[in-house]
């Protein structure tokens, strides 16, 4: 009888996969959102767009939960673009130098599930470019993060749900805590790097100098560097998974010792470490 249910039921949730299937590739969008008052379908069906021109700030302090967060230096203004499934969604202000964003307290716990270009909220933050801020906090529960071109004293992340991508940045202290996604850096510069990701790769293509910590739970992490090899100490631990330093094979545990300042450990459980250095 167990079987029977269970068959069943798999018929049903493959009869829903081919239905939602069918219904998007016929031009159909869907949204599903989990929020205080349980699962519904929401009343509108696009996003509300809000630009702000705001007055300038030397930090940022981003308190989001659920949608993608952008920062981007770039022009010579600031700026803010939200979309949001409702205007009040997410507030913000200006308050001792700091941009404070938020998102709306009747909206905590939110969850999206669904498809298409309307469902996807976000926040775009623009800063001058060349400019550099002092301070940046980001607690995001669901969503992708992306910093492009932006140069940061201090920036502390903490991501639940989503990937994150740095482009092009260079930042004196980086601290970042993700439960499930990618980190990607491009053609990025850390002074001070502290990762601590539960499940995602990492893969960062820059400098790291400093003293630099990433640990991985499950995921692979490649590191392509610019350091010379001649000028870095570096200790790698994967308790399952392959060491691989210039393409040369290792063991489990790989070091070399450097008196110097720039050290990198990277401790992984479960994945593959690859490290190129010049």
């Amino acid at each position: 009888m167990t079987a029977k249910h269970t068959l069943i039921a798999l018929a049903m949730i493959s009869l829903g996969i081919l239905l939602a299937l069918i219904g998007y590739f016929s031009g159909g969008r869907w949204l599903i959102i989990k929020d205080e008052d349980g699962f519904h379908v929401p009343s509108k069906q696009q996003l509300a767009s809000q630009s702000y021109t705001l007055d300038a700030f030397t930090n940022i302090d981003i308190r989001n939960d659920y949608g993608d967060v952008e920062i981007i230096a770039a022009g010579s203004d600031y700026k803010l673009e939200i979309k949001a499934l409702e205007e009040q969604d997410i507030t913000y202000q200006i308050d001792n130098d700091t941009l404070f964003i938020e998102t709306a307290t009747k909206n905590k716990n939110r969850i999206e599930f669904g498809s298409g270009s309307w469902h996807s909220p976000s926040i775009k933050i623009y800063v001058p470019a060349d400019n550099e801020l002092s301070t940046l906090t980001i607690n995001n529960n669901f969503g992708d993060i992306a910093i492009h071109q932006l140069h940061y004293q201090q920036l502390d992340l903490q991501q639940d749900y989503g990937d994150i991508m740095f482009e092009q940045t260079a930042g004196e202290k980086t601290t970042i805590n993700q439960s499930f996604g990618d980190i990607t850096f491009q053609q990025a510069i850390n002074n001070g790097l502290t990762i601590d990701s539960e499940h995602g790769d990492i893969d960062m293509n820059g400098t790291l100098y400093g003293s630099s910590t990433i640990t991985s739970s499950f995921g692979d992490t490649t590191l392509h560097l610019q350091n010379s090899k001649d000028d870095i100490g570096f200790d790698l631990t994967t308790s399952f998974g392959d060491i691989t330093i210039n393409d040369k094979e290792q063991g489990n545990t790989v070091s070399q010792v450097y008196n110097g300042e720039h050290q990198l450990t990277i401790s992984s459980s479960n994945g593959d470490i690859d490290l190129s250095l010049k």
